[in-house]
């Protein structure tokens, strides 16, 4: 397949050279300067479109970087030529041979770049880690280095225009955030470091920025590392269920001299808090090996350690493909440095105070249940409107309104409930009016219409609201969103004082931990004693 891919871009590139060698030497120049000026201008638009825009954790971030900048380029290049063909409708006359001599030549460079820029967006949109048999830049499956994987491209027109249009971002076209050292090695990225992630490509290839932030950057000269802090919060999720991050979508770069190009260090281990309790340290030193948060948690605290010369500057992280500032490195001796590398030192991660749940009552057993279960609905997988997804017969997002009663459904049909991600459990609140976790009323008005509804376990850690089960007059609504969950009071469903509207809070929660309490922000509103157990094996 490797071959056919060299075929089909060599024959691209050739094609779209002889049409302009036809047109004649004077229109392949004006269509190459078009070409320059659409890749610079899609280029530096990409990022802030991509990340101020487009960006939005929903299922279209897997798309967002690649279509973009395809489109940025293609639509740029449309209005370049039909702007030229306007102000410049008459063609040079040449001889044919000069055309035909000259033409190829100049035509076979808008080819290279026009497919070198398709290659690299077509390569930020989730797929397979291999594309027709190549893979370019990935992890080794031996010792999960980072470096180039299997075989070269012939030609490798995508390699051609990044370091093309890197040396005019500081060039003749130089900004003051110039490609060559706000986004190096792009065509690496693109081929494929970014798609090399979990499941051979079924990972997350973008990160919202809001999802992840930079808490402390340690510097350890003696030792050559770098440690970075990073907290996840659950927007990392992949597709709402776990965070997955391999070694080859973690870039740390080092600020460079000049017009030179800046340092690219990738990951070689990572700390972070294990799901028995404690911290655990792993090495990238497997392509089996990938940064993971724990079933269930609302957010995950790594500390990434990279290879990092003692004369540099560590200016940001990337975590696929979303640039992180860093804030000032601290420099540490070389005990602090081992203790820091290790997981064990001051600057270590750790899990804050169980929160106090003083003057609040006991939550009755019937309102808090460890359950999937969406009674009183009963409804069948080929009866789910559209804006409810499934797998497996579980529901796993969307929004509907369900009638109530016991409809005659088939078993191999009916959705059998919420769906509960390996290492976690579905446990479900009532906060209706007058239950013992009541979220109405004057509880609400003094935590804020803001604050966020969590359940706390024994150990300290939050887990908020992926959604809710509301039973109103209309049906019972079941409204799902594992990526962003319930960010507060606000946006749930208003109850009324009369009537006997109920509603249900859904957690997704780590099995194997015990849950003591339910907050809404600051204030305590219950507590309780259930024990999230593991679930039995489905059939």
């Amino acid at each position: 397949m490797i071959y056919a891919l060299n075929i089909v871009l060599i024959a691209m590139v050739a094609m779209i050279a002889y049409w302009w060698a036809n047109q004649g030497l004077f229109s392949a120049i004006i269509h190459l300067l078009c070409v320059i000026v659409a890749g610079a201008i899609a280029l530096a638009f990409w990022e802030p479109l991509t990340v101020g825009l487009l960006l939005r954790g929903n299922a279209f971030d897997n798309y967002a970087w690649g279509v973009s900048l395809v489109g940025l380029f293609v639509a740029v290049l449309l209005l370049l030529r039909l702007a030229t063909n306007k102000l410049i409708p008459a063609n040079v006359d040449l001889p044919h041979w000069a055309n035909l001599s000259f033409g190829f030549p100049v035509g076979a460079a808008s080819g290279v770049l026009t497919i070198g820029m398709l290659i690299i967006g077509m390569g930020f949109i989730q797929s397979e880690r291999e594309i027709l048999g190549h893979v370019g830049s990935g992890r080794t499956a031996r010792a999960g280095e980072v470096g180039e994987v299997g075989s070269r491209m012939w030609l490798p027109f995508h390699k051609w225009t990044d370091e093309f249009y890197s040396r005019l971002s500081v060039g003749s076209l130089s900004t003051a955030r110039p490609l060559r050292h706000y986004y190096p090695n792009l065509s690496d990225q693109a081929v494929s470091l970014i798609r090399d992630s979990y499941g051979g490509g079924r990972g997350q290839v973008s990160l919202l920025p809001s999802a992840a932030s930079v808490d402390a950057v340690y510097v350890c000269p003696n030792l050559g590392r770098c440690a970075v802090k990073v907290k996840f919060s659950r927007g990392a999720r992949d597709f709402g269920e776990q965070l997955t991050i391999s070694a080859a979508q973690l870039r740390l770069i080092a600020w460079p001299q000049g017009k030179e190009k800046p340092y690219v260090s990738f990951p070689v281990s990572w700390t972070q808090e294990i799901k028995g309790g404690g911290l655990g340290t792993f090495l990238f030193d497997d392509r089996s090996h990938y940064i993971t948060s724990v079933p269930g948690r609302e957010a995950a605290d790594v500390l990434i350690v990279f290879p990092f010369p003692a004369e540099l500057e560590p200016r940001f992280i990337q975590i696929k493909g979303t640039r992180y500032d860093l804030p000032q490195a601290q420099e540490l001796m070389r005990q602090e440095c081992e203790a820091v590398v290790s997981g064990m030192g001051e600057t270590s991660l750790t899990v804050g105070p169980l929160p106090d749940f003083a003057g609040a009552r006991p939550i009755d057993d019937a309102d808090i249940s460890l359950s999937s279960s969406i009674r009183p609905v009963t409804v069948s997988s080929n009866q789910l409107p559209g804006t409810m997804k499934e797998s497996n017969k579980y529901l796993v997002s969307g929004d509907a309104l369900f009638k109530t009663g016991r409809a005659r459904v088939s078993r191999a049909l009916r959705i059998k409930g919420i769906n509960e991600p390996l290492g976690t459990r579905i446990v479900k609140l009532n906060v209706s009016r007058g239950s013992s976790a009541d979220l109405f009323g004057p509880l609400r008005d003094r935590a804020g219409a803001k604050a966020r509804p969590v359940l706390i376990d024994s150990q300290g850690h939050q887990y908020s609201p992926i959604g809710f089960i509301h039973v109103n007059p209309e049906g019972v609504r079941i409204f799902l969103d594992p990526t962003r969950g319930i960010a507060s009071a606000d946006d749930l469903p208003h109850l009324p004082t009369t009537g006997d509207q109920e509603l249900r809070l859904v957690f997704r929660v780590t099995d194997n931990v015990t849950i003591v309490g339910f907050r809404l922000g600051d204030v305590p509103v219950g507590t309780c004693n259930l024990i999230v157990t593991e679930r039995k094996r489905r059939r």
